[in-house]
């Protein structure tokens, strides 16, 4: 008896933590021109801070730069992304952003893909990413993001 309503108790307490999680996150992914006088150590200063900051806040995603182009997603809590995004936005480093997606989620994609948020430098580190998103068919917004990053991995150009 006294085990059964523990295991109530737990239980109460999971979905509890459920709803309130799932109620706060959040999702945004765009797709921007590189500014035309950034240079690879400007690139590389902001991938540093990027990590930095994103892993200090505890959001996940990735970033991305090929082709003269920025790919990111971020995930975490709606307030701090809505803020950073419009950050973003202002960055001059950035020139024709274009949005991609941004909304409430259920469904994170980069909840189980590493600890940290993860700079994609390589085409070794795009593969990891794909046969991540590859892991959970059922996620309409892995689908998406694997079209997103075809010609990245197509090209193969870091």
């Amino acid at each position: 008896m006294v085990l059964s309503r523990l295991s109530n108790f737990v239980q109460i307490i999971y979905l509890y933590h459920q709803a309130i999680f799932m109620k706060s996150l959040y999702t945004i992914c765009y797709v921007s021109k590189t500014a035309p006088e950034l240079k690879e150590q400007d690139i590389e200063e902001l991938f540093n801070y990027t990590s930095k900051a994103n892993n200090k806040n505890g959001v996940s995603g990735i970033l991305l730069h090929s082709l003269g182009n920025f790919f990111q997603v971020l995930e975490g809590d709606e307030k701090h992304l809505l803020q950073l995004f419009e950050k973003i936005k202002e960055d001059p480093r950035h020139a024709e952003m274009y949005e991609v997606y941004n909304k409430r989620t259920t469904q994170p994609v980069f909840d189980n893909y590493k600890s940290t948020f993860d700079i994609v430098k390589n085409s070794d580190d795009l593969k990891t990413l794909i046969t991540y998103l590859n892991l959970d068919k059922s996620n309409s917004t892995n689908h998406k993001l694997k079209r997103l990053l075809k010609p990245f991995d197509m090209l193969g150009e870091f």
